[in-house]
């Protein structure tokens, strides 16, 4: 259910968080605290909140019809006096807006970082809720009763509904946190346009983040500024990486990995280098069907057809097909060298000509990277060597996606992921993803 938000006060609020402390520092300022209190409270109706209720129940209908019924069943009871100990606990009143708008933020943000299971901190609730009335005072000062009623259920229903799915999500282990923490996110990223992953909370209210430019970043993309295609990872049921045969340095067949994610419509999409919240899905699978595919799991074997029609069956963690892991499973940075050998020529099959290729990385855990290449060619008459000086730059890693960013300032997003190790899946930070290419250490 999307907020009923007035326009103009909607881009009040939605001024980058650091803006909104000079904001709320000048109407602090100028108005007494008091003043900021009645203008975002309000009387409320009774009648309106169930109304509010059916619309919820109504929307919801359309997405999910079960979901529909469990939210009738929840709502049977008196909601308001249900949550009131926890309100009162962080110093809330759900005849305010401000307070429930700050209700929403914290939750919001506390989803999109994966927290969940912890009481809220009620000074970072208390930081948040004065940051966001001090913005909504002049605006909220001219709606009616009504209008601040539709905001605050709006703000508090989003608020319940982001509680009551991380703590599902929570029953079904890290990995489906992992992805529900996704999806709020990018749905907090489209209501609230702004990216919560690139927000601090404290006890003075939200700023960037340490190295974000800018918090009010739009919709979606980790690492970097907003993907298009945010939504794409609310589709997401698993990353994964598996393996399969190529013509390798001399025409030698070798085995090599590439990522694939499996999507919950039962499709599956080999990743050819972009970050999944830069590619249009719907364009990908008309425009390459090669890439895409059905998969299904029966046990511990996953079951993968392709394009053509040909099934493959894959047992997990038993040598061609893994977990991927995302950035944070290894605290968000890299520290030490990684390679890829590659190669080509005619040598396997009777030629002459062979042909190496070897890439690097090397990253330092303070963002930092330098990136090089060199390639060696020999046949019968001919040796050559070419080496590409180690050019430096900066990266970011968050989820699946890496920003690379050279010494010229430009930027590029791709793919991004941590191979694992082990019968039960296990962090290996010895492999890594970057696009469709995998790396592994180098010694």
């Amino acid at each position: 259910m999307r907020s009923r938000v007035p326009a103009a006060l909607m881009a009040t609020i939605l001024m980058g968080t650091a803006a909104c402390d000079a904001a709320a520092d000048g109407q602090q300022s100028k108005q007494t605290a008091a003043q900021i209190n009645a203008a975002t409270r309000f009387n409320r109706d009774p009648a309106r909140f169930r109304a509010n209720q059916q619309k919820l129940i109504a929307a919801m209908r359309q997405r999910s019809p079960a979901a529909a019924a469990a939210l009738r069943q929840a709502f049977s009871t008196d909601v308001l006096a249900a949550i009131a100990p926890d309100l009162r606990r962080l110093g809330l009143s759900p005849n305010d807006v401000a307070d429930m708008t700050a209700a929403y933020w914290v939750s919001a943000w506390e989803a999109s970082h994966d927290i969940v299971g912890r009481a809220t901190d009620p000074a970072l609730l208390a930081g948040a809720r004065r940051q966001i009335a001090g913005t909504l005072a002049k605006d909220a000062g001219r709606m009616t009763d009504g209008d601040k009623q539709d905001v605050a259920d709006a703000m508090l229903f989003q608020t319940l509904l982001v509680d009551a799915r991380m703590k599902a999500a929570q029953q079904g282990g890290s990995d489906a946190r992992r992805q529900m923490s996704d999806a709020i996110h990018a749905e907090a990223a489209n209501l609230l346009k702004t990216d919560l992953r690139q927000v601090r909370l404290s006890a003075s209210g939200f700023s960037p983040a340490t190295g974000a430019s800018a918090v009010n970043a739009g919709p979606g993309g980790p690492a970097g500024p907003a993907g298009a295609h945010a939504a794409n990872w609310q589709k997401v049921e698993g990353v994964y990486f598996k393996s399969y045969t190529t013509f390798g340095v001399g025409g030698m067949m070798i085995s090599d990995f590439e990522p694939v994610i499996l999507f919950r419509d039962g499709s599956y999409y080999e990743v050819e280098g972009e970050a999944l919240e830069d590619v249009d899905l719907a364009a990908s699978r008309a425009a390459k069907p090669r890439i895409w595919g059905r998969w299904r799991k029966q046990g511990s074997t996953f079951l993968l057809t392709d394009s053509k029609g040909r099934t493959e069956d894959y047992r997990l963690q038993q040598g061609s097909f893994f977990k991927a892991f995302p950035a944070e499973a290894a605290g968000g940075r890299l520290s030490r060298p990684y390679k890829r050998v590659s190669g080509g020529g005619d040598s396997a099959m009777g030629g002459s000509m062979a042909i190496a290729t070897l890439s690097n990385f090397t990253f330092a855990p303070d963002g930092r990277f330098t990136t090089g290449s060199s390639m060696g060619a020999s046949g019968a008459n001919v040796a050559a060597y070419s080496r590409r000086a180690p050019t430096p730059g900066r990266y970011r890693i968050e989820r699946h996606t890496i920003m690379l960013t050279g010494p010229d300032g430009r930027s590029r997003r791709e793919f991004f992921a941590i191979g694992s190790q082990g019968t039960s899946p296990r962090l290996d930070t010895d492999m890594i993803f970057i696009g469709d290419r995998v790396f592994v250490k180098d010694d």
